[in-house]
């Protein structure tokens, strides 16, 4: 179905499951953790950049979560998926690096309450399906957008899940909520997305969602 193609790009899957990996990583394979790092490391950057606004810190926070990994392997457990884990990893560690910058309150306050409209980040061309026409890709643009105006909780849900790909179960974790606030904020996010298209006229994409 369209709607799959405009969320989520092919993506070469690790050779391992998730247990295997971390048994690996765990016993000193620094192949696997390599593997590990160059697997995740473009996709966590976009998201820890989506929360500090920064480069130097996104880049920072990510190679801060691995470093901690590598350090202390041996004692590495993950309760979801390692994915979640990454997230969720580079999601504190982004604010504790701005922490380090701003008093607690002010990073508090700035993070929970930005002003609508501001973009978590530019949807990029690596993110939208090579196999489309050129009027579905402008399609695609429009819909990501609609999500950029959405409330920041809604909006971030909606591109952890869509975007970033983890799962309802794994989207919960990573920001510490519950399964079903993650569904209700995908479901309000996607009616968002019907309601604004078909006002400009796009009908028959969203039918059967």
């Amino acid at each position: 179905m369209f709607l799959s193609s405009i969320f989520f790009s092919d993506k070469k899957e690790p050779c391992w499951d998730d247990s295997e990996w971390v048994a690996m990583i765990k016993k000193g394979d620094d192949k696997a953790f390599e593997q590990l790092f160059f697997r995740y490391h473009k996709e966590l950057s976009h998201f820890a950049n989506s929360i500090t606004r920064s480069r130097e810190f996104a880049r920072d926070a990510v190679q801060d979560v691995f470093l901690k990994i590598w350090r202390n392997r041996e004692n590495w457990e993950i309760q979801v998926s390692i994915k979640a884990y990454l997230y969720q990893s580079v999601r504190n560690q982004s604010l504790n690096l701005l922490e380090k910058q701003y008093t607690r309150l002010r990073i508090i306050d700035e993070y929970q309450s930005e002003q609508q409209g501001q973009k978590i980040y530019s949807v990029t061309r690596e993110l939208i399906p090579d196999d489309i026409s050129d009027e579905e890709q402008v399609l695609i643009r429009k819909i990501w957008k609609i999500v950029d105006r959405m409330p920041d909780r809604r909006r971030m849900v909606f591109e952890l899940n869509r975007k970033h790909g983890l799962s309802y179960k794994e989207v919960a974790k990573v920001l510490d909520i519950s399964r079903k606030t993650v569904e209700n904020h995908v479901a309000n996010a996607l009616q968002d997305i019907r309601d604004e298209l078909q006002a400009k006229g796009f009908t028959k994409i969203f039918k059967k969602v």
